[in-house]
């Protein structure tokens, strides 16, 4: 594996692993009922899964698929 490669690894690895430090549907819904966010449970959870949509976007950005 070359060291582009390893970098590309790491860096889809650190945006996994971002992800899974974000709020569950339970945390998500019991803010969304507080209206902690300003908005609604509904709402909370459209921003929550658009984070999500861009953190692994951002992510695999300019990495290209090894060839198998």
């Amino acid at each position: 594996m070359s060291d582009k490669e390893k970098s590309n690894f790491n860096k889809m690895r650190n945006a996994l692993i971002q992800i899974t430090k974000y709020q569950t549907l339970p945390q998500l819904r019991k803010e969304g009922e507080n209206n902690t966010f300003g908005c609604g449970y509904e709402e909370t959870l459209e921003m929550s899964y658009e984070n999500v949509m861009d953190t692994a976007k951002t992510a695999v950005k300019g990495i290209k698929a090894i060839a198998l």
